[in-house]
């Protein structure tokens, strides 16, 4: 059986929406003007730069610009649990192992954090397996951490596709394990990454990432 592995993060579930909505939310707790709120959400959102930067330094920058402590822990339970999947996506999973593939969630993160993500969207019953790299010791794009997931998934690497929203965790980490990879680009404009290889595939969601599988059958 061919494997799929797809990350979570702003790929199988957008991430930003979640985080500047409750950014937002939290900054009118505290009761500023409209104009010095949104300018404080928007000073939020890229000291969480999409989650990619160390969390001790998005405090220390979030912590500076409310003008007192800020809260990870609070962050984390208003954005982590909010997860979910789209009625598109859902289906999009049922119908790929259905068509015979095997799935698996590949996601870098602690442990703790992930797998709050992972049981709001309900994905432990829609997958074979999920590997969060804080299990595995390493991150993508680790080949231990793709050659955990296929392990996980009772399948092999042979054939296999990998579908994500980072060239150098998601695109690079598939190919050095000679995976394909399907490319979703990401909403943010100022991400930038290393890797100068060319995924398989680019699409701009997950819906169409899934969908190009789904087509090509079970190969």
């Amino acid at each position: 059986m061919p494997l799929v592995m797809i990350d979570l993060d702003d790929t199988l579930v957008q991430r930003a929406p979640l985080v500047r909505s409750w950014l937002t939310s939290y900054v009118a707790e505290q009761g500023h003007d409209e104009q010095r709120a949104a300018a404080l959400v928007e000073a939020l959102v890229e000291a969480d730069g999409g989650g990619h930067r160390p969390r001790e330094e998005f405090v220390a920058r979030a912590s500076e610009h409310v003008g007192t402590a800020f809260s990870l822990d609070d962050f984390r339970d208003g954005t982590d649990g909010a997860y979910r999947l789209t009625p598109g996506v859902r289906s999009r999973l049922e119908a790929l192992r259905a068509a015979g593939w095997r799935v698996a969630v590949v996601t870098n993160g602690p442990v703790e954090t992930q797998s709050v993500k992972v049981e709001a969207t309900g994905l432990a019953d829609l997958v074979d397996a999920v590997v969060i790299s804080g299990e595995v010791g390493v991150h993508k794009p680790d080949p231990q951490v793709f050659r955990t997931a296929a392990e996980r998934a009772d399948a092999s690497l042979e054939g296999a596709w990998m579908v994500g929203d980072n060239l150098d965790a998601d695109v690079q980490g598939a190919h050095g394990v000679g995976a394909r990879a399907i490319w979703v680009r990401p909403r943010e404009d100022w991400l930038s990454f290393d890797y100068a290889g060319e995924p398989d595939v680019v699409v701009d969601d997950v819906d169409a990432a899934l969908d190009v599988l789904l087509e090509r059958g079970n190969r």
